[in-house]
């Protein structure tokens, strides 16, 4: 576990002792109340994109 101290974006207030790697980024602040995720602790997965031209038609044979 490692809780760090963080800023709150939308009011200002320091928030201590947040475990955010535990909750992907997110956290709550405690003087506002608003839920917040903080991209730095985001954990991120590369999605692959393919275009049609890389990608094989297969074409159905005529049946019999």
């Amino acid at each position: 576990m490692s809780a760090t101290d963080v800023k709150c974006p939308i009011c200002g207030t320091v928030n201590r002792s947040l475990d955010l790697e535990e909750t992907d980024g997110w956290m709550e602040c405690e003087h506002c109340g608003n839920a917040v995720q903080l991209m730095k602790y985001v954990k991120t997965r590369r999605i692959p994109c393919y275009q049609m031209k890389d990608c094989q038609v297969l074409v159905p044979l005529p049946q019999k």
